[in-house]
């Protein structure tokens, strides 16, 4: 789903058990937790979500981030 974006959305896939202090951070309590920042902005999330979701889901997350 990332890919289809052609470049408008990085995704980063850190280790939370290498990198605790991010998964406090950013309040990571169970995996997969994505997390969004939107122009680098600092870090400051702009939205979450945690669970799986399916492509449908994923595509419309990502749609309200690049508008």
């Amino acid at each position: 789903v990332v890919a289809k974006q052609h470049g408008k959305v990085v995704m980063a896939k850190p280790d939370t058990d290498d990198h605790t202090d991010l998964a406090m951070e950013y309040e990571v309590s169970a995996v997969p937790t994505v997390p969004a920042i939107k122009n680098g902005d600092n870090g400051n999330v702009v939205d979450k979500f945690v669970g799986i979701k399916d492509e449908d889901q994923l595509e419309a997350f990502l749609k309200k981030l690049i508008v």
